[in-house]
């Protein structure tokens, strides 16, 4: 008989031979930080490597040791990723489906409620394929908006040094930076789960930080990696371990006695879309839709606030003589190119970041949050809608200037060359099903469903995305291919057009409508997407929300052909 042991692939020592030496067939035998088991679930994971797990056996395998011996329903004589193996235990005949995943694989245990408004205390555990487990403790908190309706929750974690985070340390994730703070991102709105990951790294490719020969180390948008999550050894499914936008990550100046490199980011509409500029207070984290995030040591608006009403009311000969001196234009081509490229309508203001790089610099955009995409909205509603373009008020004013060397010359140029070769069906397929074809092939969709059981693996959903972008393409193909033809802003959509409020609301929202396009029907739907009220009367665009229960809903709106929706909760 013989017995393997695998940690980091080496063999077993020889005491583990004799204390298992009775057993009547090859058994492999796995530490106990090497494996995870949900019982409640009936699931047991490993991410053993199979290569050199295969390589040691001589004959078929009969029983695994997970903290207790376990049988093979049929002996195995080759483990592959994505089989589901069902054993039993040896000692309660208790059944337990085995997966093999080459994803890493995260523990995390507390004993306090994770919340949405602080951290609290938890253990940190992350296991990768033959590397040694990275341990940790850390502060642990419910993260996103209108996310925090679903049930699969995405969490923002921060490494601490003790059980108060008084003191932080920084870590490596999964080749990553170093860094304390960290996103996972639960995918929950997202139909194939590929959307987020595929999309930041879409931008990577699109746009190049203006001062990246300056500081080379600069990422322009976060990175993530696939990881599998058990929490209080509950199964979670698939998570994307993510990095955040901040100072460090975009090597932004310090401040150093005074504010050089600023960073913002959208958390609602406003000021974030261009279309107002309210007074601001120098005391407050937040003005007119924006989040103030660097420095730490001071809060200044007057700048930002002076940007945006040098768009809203400078005259036209002033803006387009000026903005290239405020605004980096080749960041904000490729905004605006990516933005409508993957038709991200929650993006046009908030879910988006503007940065400065230093006090002399220039304004520049880095997206966040891009899972309402590619012909799905935040909510993961499919919509069908390829034929329009998204704005805001700074993009409005650029889309108009047609110089030398201006913003839609810029553009034209800049969208026949991505044409070339990155922005074509067939690269941007490939992106998509390269991460589509890793988690099918560790049977992650299989798991999902067992995590979230409203979770359907739509087999057909590559081909859907497919037709959905080879008809955006040749739609943008006609609006920015060639030199300042008129852009159909006629067919605009622009989210910055509506907003309701209070939100959340209690009895009622007001739906303000700065366009006055007429509003033909108003439906309220719930996180499935069913109708579950349809109002043709809404006097003062004043809607009654009496009759619904708590929870988060979604208004779609019909103006004409537009269809807009908004999202609100309900006390």
């Amino acid at each position: 008989m013989k017995i393997f042991y695998l940690k980091n692939t080496i063999l077993v020592f020889a005491f583990l031979l004799f204390s298992y030496a009775a057993r009547a067939a090859d058994s492999l035998v796995v530490l106990e930080d090497r494996f995870f088991i949900d019982h409640n679930k009936a699931l047991a994971l490993t991410n053993l490597n199979l290569s050199t797990t295969n390589a040691a056996l001589s004959e078929p395998t009969s029983h695994i040791f997970l903290g207790e011996w376990y049988q093979f329903e049929n002996p195995v004589d080759s483990f592959q990723y994505g089989m589901a193996y069902s054993i039993y235990s040896s000692t309660n005949a208790a059944k337990l489906t085995l997966y093999f995943t080459q994803l890493p694989i995260v523990s995390i245990e507390t004993n306090h409620i994770i919340q949405d408004d602080e951290d609290v205390y938890a253990r940190f555990q992350l296991n990768e394929m033959d590397k040694t487990p990275k341990i940790s403790g850390m502060g642990i908190q419910h993260r996103g908006s209108f996310s925090l309706s679903f049930p699969k929750k995405s969490m923002g974690i921060e490494f601490w040094q003790d059980s108060t985070g008084t003191n932080t340390q920084n870590l490596i994730l999964l080749d990553l930076v170093s860094e304390n703070n960290w996103n996972l991102q639960a995918m929950y709105n997202e139909p194939l789960r590929i959307r987020s990951k595929t999309n930041f790294d879409l931008w990577r490719l699109i746009n190049t930080l203006h001062y990246q020969d300056l500081e080379p180390k600069a990422i322009n948008g976060v990175r993530m990696r696939y990881a599998e999550l058990f929490v209080n050894h509950e199964y979670r499914g698939v998570y994307c371990i993510g990095e955040k936008v901040n100072r460090k990550q975009l090597r932004l100046k310090q401040h150093n006695g005074q504010i050089r490199g600023a960073l913002y980011k959208g958390v609602n509409w406003g000021a974030t879309t261009f279309t107002s500029a309210p007074l601001f207070d120098n005391s407050s984290d937040y003005w007119g839709g924006f989040e103030h995030k660097h420095p730490k040591e001071e809060i200044d608006w007057s700048e930002l606030h002076d940007f945006v009403q040098f768009v809203l009311h400078s005259p036209d000969a002033t803006f387009y003589s000026q903005i290239d001196d405020r605004f980096e234009l080749d960041n904000a081509v490729d905004y605006f190119i990516f933005l409508n490229l993957l038709r991200a309508t929650d993006n046009t203001g908030k879910n988006i970041y503007i940065a400065k790089y230093d006090s002399s610099g220039k304004f520049f955009y880095v997206p966040w949050d891009l899972d309402g995409s590619f012909g799905t909205i935040y909510t993961g509603e499919s919509v069908n809608t390829m034929t329009d373009i998204l704005t805001n008020g700074l993009f409005k004013r650029l889309s108009k200037d047609c110089s030398p060397g201006g913003f839609r010359e810029k553009l034209t140029l800049k969208w026949n060359d991505l044409r070339q070769e990155i922005v074509t069906v067939e690269h941007l397929m490939s992106m998509f099903q390269e991460n589509h074809d890793y988690l099918l092939h560790n049977a992650v969709y299989q798991r999902e469903t067992i995590a979230w059981p409203e979770f359907e693996y739509d087999s057909l959903g590559l081909n859907k995305l497919e037709d959905w972008m080879a008809a955006r393409l040749h739609y943008l193909d006609q609006q920015f291919g060639e030199h300042c033809l008129t852009l159909s802003l006629d067919n605009e959509s622009s989210l910055a057009d509506l907003f309701v409020f209070p939100n959340p609301a209690d009895d009622y929202l007001d739906l303000w409508n700065p366009s006055h396009q007429p509003i033909s029907k108003i439906e309220i739907l719930n996180l499935n997407g069913q109708v579950v009220d349809a109002i043709t009367s809404h006097e003062n665009n004043r809607i009654s929300t009496a009759m619904l229960s708590s929870g988060a809903y979604i208004i779609r709106v019909y103006q004409n052909e537009k269809i807009s929706h908004i999202k609100f909760i309900k006390k």
